[in-house]
């Protein structure tokens, strides 16, 4: 078994133990943290570990296979290697050539993990989840787990944020004059219902103007908050 040491790149430090097959994890690894895919970086340390044990091992091997008449001879002549030449570090220590990837994906990415999704999905659904009123942390999370780095994903949900907030205040904005609109009602039919018949208001029509009124108040000082401080607003944009 040969211990492994591998620093995400949240910031997250794990190890373990494993035991090489062909000079390769025999299995995938991910951070304890974020979730993201250690089984690259844990081949690279594993292949730095065979190399410096196999060069550790190379001296030994030179003093077992000398030539056993030169140790007679009280240590004078120089021994003679009888061994053969040390083997070729870089070949053995290096993983065999990764396989070639399939035609779906794009030279140079990484095969998916399952459970994941490419990173341009990821980013759309990620969109979608800050207008859906998701916590920015667990979208960021979301972002993490499928190859996307932690810089890259603090700035995609920070923008995606600021975008919800111009949404939210061009609602707040309808809102705002839907409701001085509607709250009118009621002042504007009282003068004209006075004016058309004296002192004498219909007074059920009168009351379904003022619960009229009271609704519009109501949107009124929502669509204030709403334009004021978008960011305290939960729930989802399009049912605002």
């Amino acid at each position: 078994m040969l211990p492994i040491k591998i620093q995400c790149g949240c910031g997250q430090k794990y190890a373990f133990d494993v035991e090489p097959v062909n000079g390769q994890m025999p299995y995938t690894v991910a951070c304890p943290i974020c979730g993201v895919d250690g089984t690259e970086a844990a081949n690279a340390a594993l292949a730095q570990t065979l190399a410096a044990s196999i060069v550790q091992a190379a001296p030994a091997m030179a003093v077992a296979g000398a030539s056993p008449v030169a140790a007679s001879m009280g240590g004078i002549a120089v021994a003679r290697a009888t061994a053969p030449p040390p083997p070729n570090l870089a070949r053995i220590a290096a993983p065999p050539p990764a396989a070639a990837a399939p035609p779906a994906q794009s030279a140079g990415r990484k095969p998916l993990l399952p459970g994941q999704i490419t990173p341009e999905q990821a980013q759309i659904e990620g969109r979608a989840k800050i207008f859906w009123g998701d916590s920015p942390d667990e979208v960021k999370k979301f972002l993490m787990r499928n190859s996307i780095p932690v810089a890259e994903a603090t700035a995609l949900v920070d923008a995606w944020f600021i975008d919800r907030a111009k949404t939210i205040r061009k609602n707040g904005i309808k809102k705002f004059f839907t409701g001085i609109m509607l709250a009118s009602v009621p002042v504007i039919f009282y003068f004209v219902a006075v004016a058309s018949a004296g002192d004498f208001a219909p007074m059920k029509l009168f009351a379904v103007t003022i619960m009229v009124g009271l609704y519009g108040a109501y949107m009124f000082v929502k669509g204030t908050i709403m334009f004021c401080a978008p960011k305290s607003e939960p729930g989802d944009v399009s049912d605002q």
